[in-house]
């Protein structure tokens, strides 16, 4: 990043490296069944969602001629033979995803996917403005946008550019960003994202509704710890970062932490402890469960 740019933006802690959450949405239409092929014995479908939302043209494949992209829904459908697959599912600005499925003849077997952001090693720019809905003149504000890392400009104009960054956007990785306008006088916070390509020029447009609702720079996991059985394990500590916390009688933990990605430890006396990262969003929760085993099972 050249010089200039660093006078304009605020670089601030590392918050999103990646994504990852619980799945969860509503079915909808079958896509793609009138393509799938008759004489096939077996059927592979389900959802591909990052953080709850559908992934849309996500190419499904098992091979190099048998594949197809998710629809708007997220939703694939494949057409397959009896026998053991090996699905890969990929998404730009996604973390390719690879599982085994066994088919057998007669079978519809439903495997929901969860893929994980990742940005770089390209560059591109990204440009924000901020309206009220529907367009018009641009607001005041301040723009934060998250993606592996986090930028910060107190936009006097309402956009970034203006006569103030001499030009340019905001340079950043290849990926997907997310991005979130506060403080403009009389509006409600906004939030949006948009996927920035190696090379190419990426606008932003976030459309400001009159209010005060604010968007909390903060979200929640919540969730359990269990034991190999599935037994809630009482007094397991669950920390992240600084922050940490005990489970009740029923297993059951929350903590608030910021946007972001972070290192999730849970451990309790006479189990192992286990570790993992999670990505915690914008005034959401995200459930997790736990599972710690036995010191003495090793």
């Amino acid at each position: 990043m050249s010089n200039h740019r660093r006078t304009f933006l605020r670089r601030t802690a590392l918050l999103g490296s990646g994504l990852a959450g619980a799945a969860t949405g509503t079915a909808a239409a079958d896509p793609g069944a009138a393509d799938l092929d008759a004489t096939a014995s077996a059927r592979i479908e389900g959802t591909v969602r990052h953080f709850g939302a559908p992934v849309t043209d996500a190419t499904v494949r098992i091979d190099s001629e048998t594949s197809t992209v998710t629809d708007d829904t997220g939703q694939y459908a494949l057409a397959v033979e009896n026998g053991e697959y090996g699905l890969e599912v990929t998404a730009p600005g996604y973390a390719s995803r690879s599982i085994s499925v066994r088919a057998r003849d007669g079978e519809t077997v439903t495997r929901d996917v969860r893929l994980e952001r990742e940005w770089g090693p390209g560059t591109g720019e990204l440009e924000v403005s901020a309206t009220p809905v529907g367009g018009g003149r641009t607001i005041p504000c301040e723009i934060d946008v998250f993606g592996d890392e986090r930028y910060g400009i107190t936009a006097s104009r309402g956009s970034v550019p203006d006569n103030e960054t001499r030009g340019k956007g905001f340079e950043v990785s290849e990926g997907w960003w997310e991005i979130l306008v506060t403080s403009a006088e009389g509006y409600s916070d906004g939030y949006g994202q948009v996927l920035v390509e190696d090379g190419e020029t990426a606008f932003g447009w976030v459309q400001l509704a009159e209010g005060d609702d604010e968007i909390p720079e903060t979200g929640t996991i919540g969730g359990t710890v269990v034991d190999e059985s599935g037994t809630a394990v009482v007094d397991a500590t669950v920390r992240a970062d600084s922050v940490q916390t005990s489970t009740g009688g029923d297993g059951a933990f929350e903590l608030e932490l910021e946007h972001g990605r972070h290192r999730i430890v849970a451990s309790a006396a006479g189990y192992e402890r286990v570790a993992g990262d999670v990505q915690v969003k914008f005034g959401r929760t995200t459930e997790l469960t736990a599972a710690l085993r036995s010191a003495d099972s090793r």
